[in-house]
């Protein structure tokens, strides 16, 4: 029977418990290795063979199997180290605000947290508390200095590099022009009303979605909340 460790959300008493996902038997034991063999590149931190391990690197992955996200995260481990600032579970976030909270994680409980895959990505806690997304500073705000090429400066302004990237998201005109079908486009994609008017209940599904506060109103914190999650995609 294989081994299935259960995440913990921290605790007073200084007992250590174990946080890896079922997903490390499908990734790890059928196709891990092999991907742990390879050379990383330089662009590739420990938290993406971590993730590649426990996932097969996919961030918003969720399974049903009860853990979340690229790094394979419980509902309660997610919540207990302040995830849910970011979405309700690890899926919903992006890449970086996940490996902010794995960063926690490693922290308290080290590396056997994830039992498997660490040792498979060589995880320890000075080099996962170094590794970071590329896409952000250690306070959540975007650095133009840092922001890679080709990705989005999260400014929280909707200008045309960020409409062209939602119109690919959702398979619209890429125009830069983000029209009322482009709009209906990612109301589809949500699950929302799908008429292009972006109503409050549309709006804090993409909240939900892109893991930021849900109050149904689209300003410059929603959009820095898209551009991270379009980011990490």
């Amino acid at each position: 029977m294989p081994y299935s460790p259960k995440h913990a959300a921290p605790k007073p008493a200084p007992v250590r418990r174990r946080l890896a996902g079922v997903a490390v038997t499908s990734f790890a034991a059928v196709g891990g290795g092999a991907a742990m063999s390879q050379p990383a590149s330089a662009a590739t931190t420990v938290w993406d063979r971590v993730a590649a391990c426990e996932s097969g690197g996919n961030w918003s992955i969720n399974t049903g199997n009860g853990y979340y996200g690229g790094l394979q995260f419980s509902y309660q481990t997610w919540k207990g180290f302040g995830g849910q600032r970011y979405a309700s579970t690890a899926n919903r976030a992006t890449k970086s605000q996940q490996i902010e909270i794995a960063q926690k994680v490693l922290k308290t409980q080290g590396p056997g947290a994830w039992p498997v895959c660490s040792r498979r990505a060589g995880l320890t806690r000075a080099n996962g508390a170094a590794a970071s997304a590329g896409t952000t500073t250690t306070s959540g705000t975007a650095s133009r200095s840092t922001t890679r090429p080709g990705k989005l400066v999260v400014d929280g302004k909707q200008g045309p590099a960020t409409r062209r990237a939602i119109e690919r998201w959702v398979g619209g005109s890429v125009n830069g022009s983000l029209s009322r079908a482009d709009k209906r486009l990612v109301e589809k994609k949500i699950g929302g009303s799908v008429n292009g008017s972006y109503s409050r209940d549309d709006v804090r599904k993409l909240q939900r979605l892109v893991g930021t506060r849900t109050d149904g109103s689209w300003g410059p914190l929603t959009t820095k909340a898209l551009q991270r999650y379009l980011n990490a995609r």
